[in-house]
């Protein structure tokens, strides 16, 4: 499945006959507007799980083949951090 953006990026997900969906490790999307992309999820029916923890506000779903998603409110700085897991 692949998702293009306004701006021309893209995001490409596949998946293998021996496919296991990814249950912590997931991609991180911006959001100009998390409220109003909240609100979508509510207005169809998309599950979600709102989350501020780090300090970011934020939700986590999980795309059609069961991978996690993270969707972050665009405008926090971005700091990356090394974890061991």
């Amino acid at each position: 499945m692949w998702f293009g953006l306004p701006d021309g990026r893209q995001l490409h997900v596949g998946v293998t006959p021996d496919f296991v969906a990814r249950q912590k490790g997931h991609p991180a999307l911006r959001s100009p507007d998390l409220a109003a992309f909240q609100a979508h999820c509510d207005a169809h029916g998309v599950a979600y799980r709102a989350d501020a923890e780090a300090g970011v506000p934020r939700l986590f779903l999980r795309d059609p083949f069961g991978n996690r998603l993270e969707v972050v409110q665009e405008g926090h700085p971005s700091v990356w951090a090394h974890a061991s897991h």
